[in-house]
């Protein structure tokens, strides 16, 4: 894996990468992930709209709004652990 630290506060996006490299800079970093896919003719589709932007300079993965299943883990596990608290445990302790 290649690794280079630039000069400059942001990574320049318009330069080529290969896949693997990662630049830091302060506050994140860029892991370059994969070369640009083989065309198919196929329109793209985000299934889970994990996309957030995509331009000709880069991709931005996981920075669109969270999907049903997010929210709905989101407020079911405190909602399960309350059950079980409320109801399973006292059941167990006998009482």
């Amino acid at each position: 894996m290649n690794q280079k630290i630039p000069d400059s506060p942001r990574p320049d996006m318009l330069q080529p990468h290969r896949a693997g490299d990662v630049e830091s800079f302060p506050g994140g970093k860029v892991i370059y992930l994969s070369p640009v896919p083989l065309p198919t003719g196929v329109a793209p589709l985000d299934f889970n709209q994990a996309i957030g932007e995509v331009n000709d300079a880069y991709l931005d993965f996981g920075g669109s709004l969270p999907t049903p299943f997010t929210w709905q883990f989101t407020l079911g596990i405190p909602f399960i652990g309350f059950l079980m608290l409320v109801f399973i445990i006292p059941m167990l302790g006998g009482g």
